[in-house]
């Protein structure tokens, strides 16, 4: 089980977007520390005082992602973050904090892979 810190300087916010993009269950969020349990066992942890960084998250459908980016609900004034770069299989994004995000769909039949922090 691997924990991955995600700046976040709000952390409501910033759990909100995760689970709307990754289309989490509720039961993935954790309150204290704020936290999403990814399928597979690893935690994204949201903290205030981590820096921006680049993370590679597996996700089961790139295209489901994207969907999921794109038409999700947005509060007034919220920043949505933005797509970068797509291709077969993976998808770059910004998040609002200025995380980079590549969203990488797992092979047929493969395992999730372990998140990569660059």
């Amino acid at each position: 089980m691997a924990n991955r810190l995600i700046y976040a300087p709000d952390l409501l916010a910033s759990l909100r977007w995760y689970v709307d993009v990754l289309d989490l269950p509720a039961e993935a969020v954790q309150a204290e520390p704020p936290a999403l349990r990814l399928p597979g066992s690893d935690t994204l942890v949201f903290s205030e005082q981590a820096r921006p960084g680049a993370h590679v998250l597996p996700v089961a459908s790139v295209a489901a992602a994207r969907q999921q980016f794109k038409y999700r609900p947005l509060v007034p004034g919220e920043n949505k973050g933005r797509i970068v770069a797509a291709g077969p299989g993976h998808l770059s994004l910004i998040d609002p904090a200025n995380n980079q995000l590549t969203l990488q769909e797992r092979g047929n039949g493969e395992l999730l892979p372990e998140f990569i922090v660059c």
